[in-house]
């Protein structure tokens, strides 16, 4: 087994790892490393690794052909303004790729969440986890990366630290 590698940037982190459920923790781990570095909220956190658990389990359960193995690719980058450099909201850009089969995970069917569960097709829901949980989604088949699925996630600001709110207020006359 390929061990996995990792890079990183003031902003950005890289996983790749074989897609296996084993390498789970370790991509969670990616995301939760990203949100201490970015001050991220609890809640916000729990959303984004949320959101690379199902978007991974589907990669892991279902890009490669029974008993073929492959590669999972997650990249994590922490973005302020849009690309033009002008202002915009705070997020947190989750890239994941593989070389699997092509399957755009965007074309599948919005689950009917007001229909019983026992009466609904099976599948899907992970797909609308990552629907409702992120802001922005975007899949691209590329020649050369395979399926790259970009999601983003707006970042809230967060608050100043206990000891930084109380250390301000100390010095206040």
């Amino acid at each position: 087994m390929k061990a996995p590698s990792t890079t990183s940037e003031s902003a950005v982190e890289r996983l790749v790892c074989r897609a296996e459920l084993a390498s789970l923790p370790a991509l969670q781990a990616v995301v939760a490393t990203m949100c201490r570095r970015g001050r991220v909220s609890t809640s916000v956190c729990h959303d984004l690794e949320l959101i690379v658990e199902e978007a991974c389990v589907n990669v892991m359960h279902h890009a490669y052909p029974p008993g073929q193995s492959g590669t999972l690719a997650l990249e994590v980058r922490i973005v302020q303004g849009d690309a033009d450099g002008r202002g915009g909201p705070r997020r947190m850009v989750l890239t994941l790729e593989d070389r699997g089969i092509p399957f755009d995970p965007l074309w599948v069917a919005p689950v009917d969440t007001t229909v019983a569960a026992e009466a609904r097709a099976l599948g899907g829901l992970g797909v609308h986890l990552i629907r409702r949980l992120s802001d922005h989604q975007h899949y691209q088949r590329s020649p050369s990366r395979g399926n790259v699925l970009t999601l983003e996630k707006y970042l809230a600001p967060t608050a100043p630290t206990t000891s930084a709110a109380s250390s301000a207020s100390a010095a206040l006359p």
